[in-house]
């Protein structure tokens, strides 16, 4: 199946805003199966609209449009489908009804204007929006066409109850069985990733998708037997993962905060966090995994000399001596929030983030990450590179796959030593 995706928004071709829709909307397709030949951005003109759409449908099986759908006058997706397969634009009195049902139910005032979003072309069938009013699909000479809004929660909600049947029927439906999966990987570089799997060959396609800081790996494997695809997938699967080992961290929806929320629940253990380059990154990633107070119990950002000393207890002498960015530092703030919340784990981290800040003796880029425990702390020093923010992410994700291994029983090992 081959598949466009256009994004509709002055905001997206001004720069405004970062196109997530495509890269999610095209994941979700190639997660399945299939094939995503071109990406379009147009913005909010009826003609524009029009011309990519008709362009769309002579090239691909399945279309999907995001954004400009809604009540304000530059919501000129409707029209421009209604101009592109000569249909006309029909007010949808069950449309109609959703909308204002949801109006009631969310206390809003429904206005003369609200009525534009049940204008759509005709045949157009309503697609599911339990936290908006947007969405919709058409049919055109065996060919598909989702239109969905350009808010990202929105748009998510829509492709898990809609889109996502819609592509599993047709994938399965069709002449080819298409086996696919993502392989998640932290630690080597995308050339170290490829010197690893040096010499597996097979009828699969292998594609690198590098996802700062992380390299994500899609394993597709077709064929015309489903039990033959089946099995020739979980070969090369088996094969690809063995030679990655601890390296391999997850697989499809998985990341790194919720592998190790996983295996704390496992081993019942629990963790508390003292930052200070990172600002609460750690702690923020932690809690983002439902479920997560199980097994994190605090998180203190300590990130001038004071703090470091009044929430964690590390000694002014220390602090003058060696640096807040130190070896010692390091592990002093591991062992003060470690026995502050009483948890199986302490994690710290200190460093220079950058872009100012750093010396010869202390570069940007310098950090130091500790793990403590009740029998060992663990303290390595890293040198990374990027602007703040790549520093920022890089140290937490060290920080979460330090924990990663120890719980695991695995060499600390990792990334930038």
């Amino acid at each position: 199946m081959r598949v466009e995706i256009i994004t509709v928004g002055d905001e997206v071709i001004s720069g405004h805003i970062v196109d997530t829709n495509a890269a999610f909307l095209a994941h979700t397709a190639f997660s399945l199966g299939a094939e995503v030949t071109r990406v379009v951005s147009v913005g909010d003109e009826v003609e524009v609209i029009a011309g990519a759409l008709r362009e769309a449908m002579k090239r691909a099986d399945l279309v999907l449009v995001t954004g400009g759908l809604g009540p304000t006058p530059d919501d000129l997706t409707p029209q421009a489908a209604a101009d592109a397969l000569d249909r006309g634009l029909i007010l949808h009195s069950g449309y109609l009804e959703t909308i204002k049902e949801k109006f009631r139910r969310w206390n809003l005032k429904f206005t003369p204007s609200d009525e534009r979003q049940a204008f759509v072309p005709e045949g157009a069938e309503p697609l599911p929006n339990p936290i908006g009013l947007c969405g919709f699909k058409l049919e055109e000479e065996g060919k598909s066409i989702f239109f969905f809004p350009g808010v990202p929660r929105e748009l998510a909600k829509i492709v898990e109850r809609s889109l996502l049947p819609f592509l599993r029927e047709k994938m399965q439906g069709g002449k080819e069985i298409v086996r696919a999966s993502l392989l998640k990987v932290f630690g080597p570089t995308e050339a170290g990733v490829k010197e690893f799997l040096q010499g597996i060959e097979g009828d699969f396609e292998l594609a690198y998708l590098p996802s700062f800081p992380e390299i994500r790996l899609r394993l597709v494997v077709r064929g015309a037997d489903d039990e033959e695809v089946e099995a020739r997938h979980q070969r090369y699967e088996g094969k690809i993962s063995e030679r990655l080992g601890i390296y391999l961290f997850g697989k499809g929806d998985e990341v790194m905060e919720g592998v190790v929320g996983r295996l704390l629940k496992e081993k019942g253990a629990t963790i508390s966090v003292a930052e200070s380059c990172t600002g609460g990154l750690v702690a923020h990633r932690i809690t983002e995994i439902p479920g997560s107070s199980d097994y994190f119990l605090q998180g203190v950002v300590v990130y001038s000399n004071q703090a470091k000393e009044k929430l964690l207890g590390v000694p002014h002498s220390t602090l003058e001596r060696f640096g807040p960015v130190s070896r010692e530092t390091a592990e002093l703030m591991a062992k003060g929030v470690r026995e502050q919340s009483r948890t199986t784990l302490g994690i710290a981290t200190t460093g220079i983030v950058g872009p100012t800040g750093g010396t010869p003796k202390t570069p940007v880029g310098r950090v130091f990450i500790a793990i403590a425990a009740e029998d060992m702390i663990e303290i390595k020093k890293y040198d990374f590179f990027g602007d703040r923010h790549q520093v920022k992410l890089m140290t937490s994700e060290v920080a979460l796959d330090r924990v990663r291994r120890y719980l695991m029983g695995h060499s600390s090992r990792s990334a930038g030593e």
